[in-house]
């Protein structure tokens, strides 16, 4: 009975206590577009209520979901100093990067 309770305890941790928050550093790296989309399809829905997430990603496919996007770039001088640019695309609801998809 005690291995059961292990068993169970080890296999459904994040139903029973959900982390609040997750970093996903590139997870779509090895997907084609169709399974990018039904990845990023899954984190939009259950970050509305379940957890929030950070998703860094490289493709369009993947992005082009999100709510917002941060950019992290160089900025060259006496010495190089990481500068972020943050865009806000809830204020754009009605612009639909992919026009086939609904």
């Amino acid at each position: 009975m005690q291995r059961r309770a292990q068993l169970l305890t080890y296999r459904f941790p994040p139903s029973y206590k959900p982390a609040p928050f997750f970093v996903l550093d590139e997870i779509d790296a090895a997907l084609d577009n169709t399974n990018i989309g039904k990845v990023a399809n899954y984190i939009k829905e259950q970050s509305t209520c379940n957890f929030q997430a950070i998703v860094i990603s490289l493709k369009e496919e993947f992005y082009t979901k999100a709510e917002s996007l941060i950019g992290v770039y160089p900025e060259q001088g006496d010495c190089v100093i990481s500068k972020v640019l943050t865009f806000d695309l809830t204020k754009y609801p009605d612009a639909n990067p992919n026009p086939n998809e609904q």
